[in-house]
């Protein structure tokens, strides 16, 4: 076989090889994964320092999009504190009708979103307990989004879950990780007296005494159902339960809001901030429509705009007091708040297929070039060039933002290199010049 057809074939089978894998690296998830890995540590080496996150790009996997992140600002809260004071001219615990006068003095004061820790849950018949709830509702309707709770508890007996929680809840599908760590629930102690709408959202409400007060998240079935806090967080971020992604031991990403690092449990890894910023109002403050004035008033003393959410703490304590419970609720939301998240986005396109064969071509070509050297500088070669591969890609990303898999690249080198071993014995063997024997001077002239 001669010299330059043992390198065709060489040149062939090793370019077919990177080519064959180019197509698993975007196909096979395991090495799809590894490729990844491998993208997000060239980035993290290239960008010392600072914070990012790598999206899925699904449908297309020739993207890979990356997201800076950026701090968190902190957020004013108009919070309405409801406790025994609220019944000097208002009921404790507060019924419906109360709640009614809160709500149209917050959306009045100009409030969009409305959370109240405490569920809404009364009992009673007749007209004239629907018409209270009926009130109650369309003064809910006014708000773009209202965060509400439930009590959750797991019994040995349980229920479906309910159409307004499951509306609500992260979908399982959403979180990695080994799900079977977070705690289980199955019954909704007391079903809420509020109509469920759109602009209703509905998390379960931390408690000491379950242990849940550090959750972030509890699953019912194959759904996921986050905490008041979270829900707040998601409110604010405009951010919708398909939207956030659950990485068990890591963090929750809300979206385009805040990375919330998080435990294997679905427990908080925060430390609070303090002081939140708030503006305070009492109930009996916040109530009828003559107050909004003063509340603005009291608004205009710490900041120039409304502030966006109003926050009704819960009136309630099991271990601790219902002061030490709102403040530990606010700071929970105002540190979610300042944690950092992404913003803005940068798009790295994969190379063309024409480029990557181009590509994967050089490298066959210098393969089948290095075939018949010497083995100890052959080996030496091979070494090089898959040091070179590595580098070449890596310079190719980070000067254009565009990106090829490595192992294509390697696998045409590795190919290369064994079939370079197995085919050097079909090239010609080296001919030594044999030496012309001895003429005379006479013969010499006769031949010149």
């Amino acid at each position: 076989m001669t010299s330059w057809l043992t390198r065709l074939i060489l040149f062939v089978l090793a370019l077919e090889a990177g080519i064959c894998v180019a197509f698993l690296a975007e196909g096979w998830e395991p090495l799809r994964e590894k490729e990844d890995a491998i993208f997000a540590r060239l980035l993290a080496s290239s960008r010392e320092g600072e914070e990012f996150v790598i999206d899925n790009p699904q449908p297309s996997l020739r993207k890979r999009l990356v997201r800076p992140m950026v701090p968190g600002t902190a957020r004013t809260y108009l919070q309405v504190t409801v406790d025994e004071r609220a019944a000097e001219d208002l009921h404790y615990p507060l019924e419906p009708e109360d709640w009614w006068g809160l709500f149209n003095h917050a959306h009045q004061v100009g409030s969009r979103i409305a959370a109240i820790e405490e569920p809404l849950s009364w009992k009673g018949e007749g007209v004239a307990h629907l018409g209270r709830l009926a009130s109650l509702n369309t003064a809910l309707s006014q708000f773009e989004t209202v965060v509400l709770t439930v009590d959750l508890d797991r019994l040995q007996r349980s229920q479906p879950i309910p159409t307004y929680l499951q509306a609500c809840a992260i979908p399982l599908s959403n979180v990695t990780g080994e799900t079977n760590s977070l705690i289980d629930v199955n019954h909704v102690l007391f079903p809420p007296s509020v109509t469920p709408a759109p602009n209703v959202r509905f998390a379960f409400r931390p408690r000491e005494g379950t242990g849940t007060d550090n959750l972030a998240i509890l699953r019912w079935g194959d759904h996921i159902i986050p905490s008041f806090p979270l829900a707040v967080t998601m409110a604010q971020s405009n951010v919708s339960a398909h939207e956030v992604h659950i990485n068990l031991g890591q963090n929750i990403r809300v979206g385009s809001g805040p990375m919330i690092p998080i435990d294997e449990f679905g427990a908080l890894q925060i430390e609070p901030v303090n002081p939140p910023i708030a503006i305070e109002r009492l109930a009996v403050e916040a109530y009828s429509p003559s107050q909004v004035a003063s509340t603005r008033a009291a608004i205009s003393e710490k900041t120039d705009t409304v502030p966006a959410c109003v926050l009704f703490a819960d009136p309630g304590s099991e271990a601790s007091s219902a002061l030490q419970k709102k403040n530990t609720t606010l700071q929970t939301i105002a540190t979610l708040d300042r944690l950092p998240r992404p913003e803005g986005l940068e798009t790295h396109q994969r190379l063309t297929l024409l480029k990557e064969i181009a590509l994967l071509g050089m490298i066959a070509v210098i393969a089948a070039l290095l075939l018949g050297l010497p083995a100890a500088l052959r080996h030496l070669s091979y070494a090089g060039l898959l040091v070179a591969v590595p580098a070449l890609l890596a310079n190719l990303y980070l000067n254009s933002q565009q990106w090829s898999p490595f192992a294509p690249g390697l696998a045409t080198a590795l190919t290369g290199w064994i079939l370079a071993i197995r085919m050097a014995r079909y090239l010609p063997p080296r001919k030594r010049r044999e030496s012309a024997p001895d003429l005379d001077p006479a013969t010499a002239a006769t031949i010149d």
